[in-house]
C-alpha cells in the first residue's frame, strides 16, 4: 500500500511540452491522449474496445476499471467518461486507421489482443528517456532467487510514469474548481478519501499548461507546432508507417491522402501492408 501522505509528481509546462514532442508513435500518442485528457488508468487504456467508443455523445466507457477481481470490494466497477471535443477528431481517424477488429490499441504483434501494459510502459518509458524526463528518484534493494539461491538485487525507480498523466489530469480538475466527489468519480475511486490527495496538490503552472491542452486541436498539442514545421522525415527509430499514421492523427494529411501515400508505400516495398495490423 503507497503512502498516503505522499504527494504523487506531476509534470510542468515544460515538461509537458517535451513530453509530447518525443512521441513518434501514433500508437502511443492515442493512449497519451487518454490518459491525459480521460484521466484513464493504464489498464484501462489497454483494454478499451472499439465499442466502447461513443464520438457522437463524446462519452467513453471504462468496463471492469482497475481490475477483474470482482471479489474484492471497490474492484471491477464500470464508468462513464467524457471525451474533451478536441479529442474525438484524433479518436475517429484513428478507428479509420486500424480498420476495425476488436480493440482500439491493438497489440503491435496481433491485431486479435489488445495492447500490453508491459508493451506501452516500455515505449513510454522511450518516451520519458527521449524527453529528457526519466528521473531516477530512488533504488531500492530487495532479495531474489536465481537457482534455488538467495542474491541480492537493486532496482532504480523513477519520478514520472506513465500514471503521471492521471495525475495531471485530476489535478487539472482539481485547480479547476470541480468538485471533488466527481473527481473522485471520474477517476473510477471507490472512496473520496483516495481523491483528496489531489486538494493538497495547487500548482497553477500545470493548470495553465492543460488548460491550453484543452483549449487547442489535440494535434498542435501531441506534437507541437515548432515541432510539425521540422518534421520533413520519419524519426531515426519511427517506421514509414508510423510516421504516415503521426501524420494524418495531426491533420497534416487528409485520409483520402493517407490512403494514397499507403499505396505508394505497399508498391515501393512489392508486399501487402495490413493498416489492421500495424
Amino acid at each position: 500500500m503507497g503512502n498516503k501522505n505522499k504527494l504523487p509528481d506531476v509534470f510542468n509546462v515544460e515538461q509537458l511540452i517535451k513530453l509530447f514532442d518525443a512521441i513518434d508513435r501514433p500508437k502511443v500518442a492515442i493512449a497519451c491522449s487518454l490518459a491525459f485528457f480521460c484521466g484513464l488508468r493504464i489498464s484501462e487504456v489497454c483494454n478499451l474496445r472499439i465499442e466502447d467508443i461513443d464520438l457522437e455523445r463524446k462519452i467513453l466507457k471504462v468496463v471492469d476499471g482497475k481490475n477483474s477481481r470482482r471479489k474484492f470490494s471497490g474492484y471491477g466497477k464500470d464508468r462513464y467518461v467524457p471525451i474533451p471535443p478536441q479529442l474525438i477528431h484524433p479518436l475517429n481517424v484513428w478507428i479509420d486507421i486500424i480498420n476495425g477488429g476488436k480493440w482500439l490499441l491493438p497489440s503491435d504483434k496481433s491485431p486479435d489482443t489488445h495492447l500490453r501494459k508491459k508493451s506501452l510502459h516500455e515505449q513510454f518509458r522511450e518516451v520519458l528517456n527521449h524527453s529528457g524526463l526519466l528521473i531516477p528518484a530512488y533504488t531500492i534493494e530487495f532479495e531474489a532467487k536465481v537457482n534455488g539461491k538467495k542474491v541480492k538485487r537493486r532496482r532504480t525507480r523513477h519520478k514520472y510514469y506513465f500514471h503521471t498523466l492521471r495525475h495531471a489530469y485530476a489535478t487539472y480538475l482539481r485547480d479547476k474548481g470541480m468538485d471533488i466527489y466527481n473527481i473522485s468519480a471520474l477517476l473510477g475511486h471507490s472512496q473520496v478519501t483516495t481523491t483528496q490527495i489531489y486538494a493538497r496538490i495547487s500548482d497553477k503552472q500545470l493548470t495553465n499548461a492543460v488548460n491550453d491542452a484543452f483549449n487547442v486541436p489535440l494535434h498542435h498539442q501531441v506534437i507541437p507546432q515548432d515541432t510539425v514545421k521540422r518534421l520533413t522525415s520519419a524519426k531515426p527509430n519511427q517506421s514509414p508507417m508510423e510516421y504516415l499514421q503521426m501524420q494524418v492523427l495531426q491533420g497534416e494529411i487528409t485520409k483520402d491522402e493517407y490512403r494514397e501515400k499507403l499505396e505508394l508505400l505497399r508498391e515501393a516495398k512489392n508486399e501487402v501492408i495490413y493498416p489492421e495490423k500495424l
